[in-house]
């Protein structure tokens, strides 16, 4: 009554055996997941450091297009108030 028969103990043991690697396979997805989360979050803090140089550059850029657009702005006045410049269609000699 006490003893198993040998196909019930074989089948337990396989199943055990199957649970215990997907538990194993789990835990291991989870620590990649991990250190994949952490790995990102270092990239993040890395990138989030400002570039003084290139912070100037961008300042000295967006300088010269306000004075560009400054310029293109007093000379298409300046035109508007002359009236329309330029050479006419007929050359007279």
């Amino acid at each position: 009554m006490g003893k198993r028969v040998l196909l019930e103990s074989a089948a337990k043991k396989a199943e055990g055996a199957f649970r215990k690697r997907e538990q194993e396979r789990e835990k291991s997805k989870q620590e990649q997941l991990k250190l994949e989360a952490e790995e990102a979050s270092k990239w993040e803090e890395g990138s989030k450091k400002v570039n003084n140089k290139k912070l100037l550059e961008e300042q000295k850029k967006q300088e010269k297009l306000r004075a560009k657009s400054e310029r293109e702005a007093l000379l298409a006045e300046e035109e508007a108030a002359l009236g329309k410049g330029g050479k006419g269609k007929f050359k007279r000699k």
